[in-house]
């Protein structure tokens, strides 16, 4: 998943485009492997996905994958 995402950033910058998602979410999306060895290593234990916008996401308007002009 994370090449996928770092190639989308990568292509969107090509061409001089805003990726289709916002730092937050992709920081989110590469936080699964990470935690997902570490859940692994700790007998499948549960991990929590840390919160990368300091509680702001509760009043933020949601954007992945809508494109707009800026």
């Amino acid at each position: 998943m994370d090449w996928f995402l770092i190639n989308s950033f990568v292509e969107h910058a090509r061409r001089d485009e805003h990726p289709p998602m916002d730092v937050y979410d992709a920081a989110a999306w590469m936080a699964i492997t990470p935690l997902s060895e570490q859940s692994i290593a700790q007998g499948s234990a549960p991990q929590n996905i840390p919160d990368f916008t300091n509680g702001r996401w509760v009043n933020r308007v949601p954007s992945f994958g809508i494109r707009e002009d800026y």
